[in-house]
């Protein structure tokens, strides 16, 4: 059997503590009211711009991009000679203090802010997070070209999320393999002997050089001897003049102060005599280019057609390239371009855009260039001479074709008859 209780009556006391907790409740409810509704409205719009934070793109994120390749110079270095009376000696650690050659302070600072200009450009087609099926970075086996590729990759992937492993120190470790189809280092005179082919043609490349403009450029090296206390050779002017634009070149990218003299020959007319000699160092003929970087440009034609084909493994959407001022000469000279850019700053780059175009099957390259010595690295559109802008890829692939068909590059780089 059921027990029930009566429920007892309130007496006078309890009604009036009742009655005050429920006006303390009201109270209370109309005081944080509005406090509730102003953080609820501020937590959505944060959430808001969270959202439109991480659903933002770039200027080049387009939804036609399907494949980026980007081929940059190091960044600043120090110079491997300089002339007598130089007041920046290659091998004044004071000046120079990581050594002849090397990547300096102001070089690592420019190569991160291209890999964060590169991070603005493209954001959305990249993914924030560093992910090794996405993205391949190489190198040629040279320190400052490592060491620039190293921090271009800081600032294009700053660890985000789960790859946030120091809060003190926004890095993440980014693989960086090295290339041996970029052959930039067997163009100085005495650099590497992988091609004799190649440097018999060079040497031919410079005698004609030196028939057509020798003597412009021994009246230009007697006229500053007295200052550069250069010995002449008349056998070798070119390399007299290697050395005072070595000097010249890496201590104006570096903000130093060049000698009084100097104002009457730097930059003009050193940089357009020094141009004429460079592209007779690099790029002088059609077999030059293909011995320089056709093995370069024959791997991006395959990685493009394999994405096309759908058969690209693993499916990257990124390749980077950390290389040298002959990298980029190299491949505006397999793109007809080399009479055009002069010398590559340091800090520059050249980028090579996969596009799907409009009608099915169909795809085009559009070619950009940076300027490292710019102030915004704006990018800027280059035309493909005899192809359009955009240049379809098949058309692409025909005219530049005769520079990276290349089956057995050992047997090329033989010295023939």
């Amino acid at each position: 059997m059921y027990r029930y209780e009566r429920i007892p009556t309130p007496n006078r006391t309890s009604r009036m503590v009742s009655q005050s907790r429920f006006r303390l409740c009201v109270l209370t409810l109309s005081v944080l009211s509005p406090f509730v509704v102003i953080v609820y409205v501020l937590t959505n719009a944060l959430s808001a711009d969270t959202v439109n934070a991480a659903n933002s793109s770039g200027p080049r994120a387009v939804p036609t991009l399907q494949q980026l390749f980007i081929l940059a110079r190091h960044g600043n270095r120090g110079p491997v000679v300089t002339f007598p009376t130089f007041p920046y000696q290659c091998n004044d650690t004071d000046v120079w203090p990581y050594g002849e050659g090397q990547l300096t302070n102001r070089g690592r600072v420019q190569m991160y802010n291209l890999g964060k200009k590169f991070r603005s450009l493209y954001d959305g087609f990249l993914d924030e997070h560093f992910r090794q099926e996405d993205m391949l970075a190489q190198s040629t086996l040279v320190d400052r070209t490592m060491m620039s590729a190293s921090q271009f990759l800081a600032g294009l992937y700053p660890p985000k999320g789960f790859q946030v492993w120091n809060k003190h120190l926004m890095w993440q470790p980014i693989p960086i393999f090295i290339t041996e189809k970029d052959h930039s280092m067997m163009v100085p005179v005495f650099g590497l002997q992988t091609c004799p082919r190649f440097r018999q043609i060079q040497n031919e490349s410079l005698i004609r050089y030196k028939n057509e403009n020798g003597a412009d450029l021994l009246a230009f090296l007697q006229s500053v001897q007295p200052y550069t206390g250069i010995t002449i050779d008349s056998g070798s002017p070119t390399v007299a003049m290697n050395h005072i634009w070595e000097s010249f070149f890496c201590a104006d990218n570096e903000g130093l102060t060049l000698p009084a003299w100097t104002k009457s020959v730097y930059p003009e007319p050193m940089i357009s005599i020094y141009e004429k000699i460079y592209k007779a160092y690099t790029i002088a003929t059609d077999t030059m280019i293909r011995l320089l970087q056709g093995q370069l440009f024959q791997e991006i034609m395959g990685l493009m057609g394999a994405k096309i084909n759908g058969t690209l493994e693993p499916n990257r959407r990124l390749y980077f390239y950390s290389g040298h001022d002959n990298t980029i000469k190299g491949v505006l000279g397999i793109l007809g371009l080399g009479d055009s850019g002069g010398i590559a700053r340091t800090g520059s780059a050249i980028i090579l855009e996969l596009h799907r175009g409009p009608q099915a099957g169909q795809h085009h390259v559009q070619v950009l260039y940076i300027d490292g010595g710019s102030k915004d690295l704006e990018p800027s559109f280059v035309n493909i001479p005899g192809c359009d802008f955009p240049c379809d890829f098949q058309l692409l692939s025909k005219i530049t074709e005769k520079y990276y068909n290349i089956t057995d590059y050992e047997s090329e780089c033989q010295i023939r008859p």
